[in-house]
């Protein structure tokens, strides 16, 4: 699953449309968007992992290691954002139209070194780095709530968290609370994922296989749903499906129905395991065990593809994001951008 997501993620930031994959995807634009599963699953991971830690090494090792995370996070963020931002400079000096919008054209040098390392300025096609940062700064805080039994709290602050910017001036700090929301409801299955899969276990399998079912429909007409709606945006333009569905991460129902599609997702996909290892799985395996390279790779692409050519009709647009996808896992294969990401 996180390898589709990040692959995708390619495909939804270049925007070429139409294409095959914008038909598929809807661009980020449906009720669920890959960029809100992808956050989940991170979160299901970290909450497994740092549960590991703190059961077999103690809450200093386990909250060392999540800091320690969010410092190469920190690092690659600040080296990209400042990286993109040279790049955009010299290409619009240049004449260069397609560069990405949010350029800083005007501050001195250390003025933009000091808003970037100050994470108060972010460009480029990897800025969900610099949101990764202050939550692993928070997962130590998350994983000794849930230590204690305190689950209900967790979410209830990332959903608060998620509120506050359609309600008040947040500023540079909703970014983080709009996508933070996923990360920790992640955290939270992720931490209680052994927990989960003994209660599901423990079910009649009657009921197991019907809970099952239920997931998997309730994925199904989530995406249905969204397809549809986007293909008729008279549908959506109320002021009742603004609050609930707001794409951009604020309706008030996206946060709910997305762990929905991602369980629902899991079980489907884990039904088909086998054939999808076999065919498709060849390129999404390695993208999801490799997710913070294939992620900063593509974020190369996606800035520069549009220096060279827009988008055209939909076998073009097409190929060129099976072309993005397919030198990003060549990219992966030959770690060429190995340098930025020591150990990644």
């Amino acid at each position: 699953m996180r390898g589709y997501y990040v692959a995708i993620l390619a495909a939804v930031h270049l925007d070429y449309l139409p294409s095959l994959l914008g038909d598929v995807d809807g661009r980020g634009s449906l009720l669920v968007s890959e960029a809100e599963n992808f956050f989940l699953i991170a979160g299901l991971l970290v909450g497994m992992l740092r549960r590991r830690d703190l059961e077999r090494h103690g809450a200093a090792r386990m909250a060392r290691n999540s800091w320690q995370r969010a410092g190469r996070l920190y690092l690659v963020a600040v080296t990209l954002t400042l990286l993109f931002t040279c790049i955009g400079r010299l290409a619009a000096a240049r004449g260069v139209t397609a560069v990405k919008v949010g350029l800083d054209t005007g501050s001195s040098p250390a003025a933009l070194l000091w808003r970037a390392a100050m994470l108060r300025y972010t460009y480029g096609w990897a800025d969900f780095l610099t949101f990764y940062v202050p939550m692993f700064l928070l997962v130590p805080l998350a994983v000794w709530l849930l230590s204690r039994r305190l689950a209900a709290l967790v979410v209830l602050l990332a959903y608060a968290g998620y509120v506050l910017p359609s309600q008040f001036a947040t500023g540079a700090a909703s970014p983080f609370l709009q996508w933070g929301v996923y990360f920790f409801l992640g955290t939270v299955a992720g931490y209680h994922w052994d927990d989960l899969r003994g209660w599901v276990g423990r079910l009649a399998p009657r009921r197991r296989l019907t809970l099952r079912w239920a997931l998997v429909l309730a994925a199904v007409l989530i995406y249905a749903a969204g397809t549809v709606l986007l293909y008729h945006p008279e549908w959506t333009s109320s002021p009742l499906y603004n609050e609930l569905f707001q794409n951009n991460r604020l309706g008030l129902l996206r946060p709910v129905i997305a762990p929905v599609s991602a369980a629902g997702t899991y079980v489907l996909i884990r039904r088909f395991e086998a054939p999808i290892a076999r065919t498709v799985g060849k390129v999404l395996l390695p993208f999801g065990r490799n997710s913070l390279y294939v992620y900063v790779a593509q974020s190369f692409f996606i800035f520069l593809v549009p220096f060279v050519f827009g988008p055209r009709g939909f076998w073009f647009n097409t190929s060129v994001d099976l072309t993005i996808i397919a030198v990003v896992f060549c990219a992966v294969r030959t770690r060429f951008l190995a340098f930025l990401l020591p150990g990644a």
